[in-house]
């Protein structure tokens, strides 16, 4: 028992566990404070293996640098599962009314983590891009309404 609670006080992290989960599955919450006050909070589970320190990090840090693509994003849940030779990532990013889910696999779990990033990226991108044509083309059509209106 005193063993899986290595990564809680390593990390300073909320354990989350239910008791109907399968002993080798862990979950760990962890808030983190961006510099102007918003809060990001970061699950991270990991099926089947201990999580290490440096890859729970790793993946933290590249999450967290996804809030310069969109700045809007509450809860990010990072998923490790190990199945013989497959190493799996799944990522889902929660935005303001919508979810963002990039699920990768390789032989290495830096890898995975570093695809699953790209693909999110991408994802953000288009969605913050989608919004600013939403709004500029909204902006134009009130200019528009009021020039037909005089």
């Amino acid at each position: 028992m005193g063993s899986r609670m290595i990564l809680t006080a390593t990390f300073s992290s909320k354990r989350v566990a239910p008791s109907f989960l399968a002993p080798n599955f862990r979950s760990y919450v962890h808030d983190v404070t961006q510099e102007k006050g918003v809060v990001m909070n970061i699950t991270t589970t990991a099926r089947h293996y201990d999580l290490p320190p440096s890859l729970k990090d790793y993946s933290e840090g590249k999450v967290l640098n996804l809030k310069k693509y969109f700045d809007h994003i509450v809860t990010a849940h990072i998923i490790f599962s190990l199945e013989k030779y497959r190493q799996r990532v799944e990522i889902t990013l929660h935005v303001n009314g919508k979810d963002f889910i990039s699920l990768q696999e390789s032989e290495d779990m830096y890898l995975s983590v570093d695809r699953a990033i790209g693909k999110l990226e991408e994802q953000l991108k288009r969605y913050g891009g989608r919004l600013k044509r939403r709004k500029k083309a909204q902006g134009l059509g009130e200019v528009s309404g009021a020039v037909e209106g005089e």
